[in-house]
């Protein structure tokens, strides 16, 4: 295994509590801004915003746990996570409309009930709106109290434990849900990177592009498995759709596996070191 970390690292604190607080209070200020938007108009954009935006929060918080001495942040964000998982229900109905536009399937009984759903989903979230926001700054209290200083060392041991992981997982990769596994680990690390970054020069180099590019397929291949999922029960059974899904993963599975060769190295290379070995030699 690739030995990211040099031997002497420098623990200095990059972040001290006021500075994490400070970060947090930008992700904070969008969750509230879009959950906002999505209780006045419905958007269904602006849900997707508004979990995107959970996402990033718990990726930091996930990351500042790693050198919190009270090691309680997660268990704070619980009360998120709930409300994360109720506006989940509702795009995901949004988002099996949108697959059954995109194989052109008619279904109106499917249709009606997935319909049904979303229109359930946003009334009872705009009915319990103002619980959702309140709870959520009872949440952003408990959270900033428990915040403690982190040092360069913290942060870098993190990235070289998550980065190992990954590189363990995929050197004998498996297509089920450690694959999906990887990629939220993979999406913690590139958002966090630019956060990180002053904590990481000179310890390891991040390839932000790679990791976000490796992601996004795997991202590709997950989507593809829930399409085939949907299109497979009973209420659609279009077993033409689903195989044509398939045969459609198996590229993209490939892809992965070409992305995921050498993972150590390609992670943590400088983006142009990368591109400079993909130029032809002259």
């Amino acid at each position: 295994m690739l030995i990211l970390l040099k031997q002497s690292v420098n623990n200095s604190i990059i972040m001290n509590r006021k500075e994490e607080n400070k970060h947090l209070n930008k992700e904070w200020k969008q969750i509230n801004f879009h959950l906002n938007a999505f209780l006045e108009t419905g958007n269904q954009e602006e849900l997707h915003r508004f979990r995107v935006q959970i996402k990033k929060l718990k990726a930091m918080l996930t990351m500042f746990q790693h050198g919190n001495k009270r090691q309680v942040l997660l268990k704070n964000f619980k009360p998120i996570a709930k409300i994360f998982k109720l506006a989940g229900n509702i795009r995901d109905a949004h988002t099996n409309m949108l697959l059954k536009e995109k194989y052109n399937i008619k279904n109106d009984l499917f249709e009606e009930g997935q319909q049904k759903i979303i229109e359930n989903g946003i009334s009872q979230f705009k009915e319990k709106g103002s619980k959702y926001l309140k709870r959520i700054k009872e949440v952003q209290a408990d959270i900033k109290k428990n915040l403690s200083n982190i040092e360069d060392k913290a942060i870098a041991d993190f990235y070289k434990i998550k980065l190992e992981i990954i590189a363990k997982k995929l050197a004998v990769p498996n297509f089920n849900e450690d694959m999906h596994y990887n990629r939220k680990i993979i999406k913690t690390l590139v958002y966090n990177h630019k956060l990180a970054n002053k904590a990481l020069n000179g310890i390891v180099t991040i390839n932000s592009e790679y990791l976000d590019k490796l992601q996004d397929v795997i991202g590709e291949w997950h989507d593809n498995i829930i399409a085939a999922q949907l299109f497979a029960t009973t209420e659609l059974n279009d077993k033409t759709i689903v195989t044509k899904i398939k045969r459609k993963n198996t590229s993209v599975k490939k892809n992965i596996l070409d992305l995921a060769t050498n993972f150590l190295q390609k992670a943590t290379l400088a983006e142009a070191d990368v591109l400079e070995k993909q130029v032809e030699p002259v």
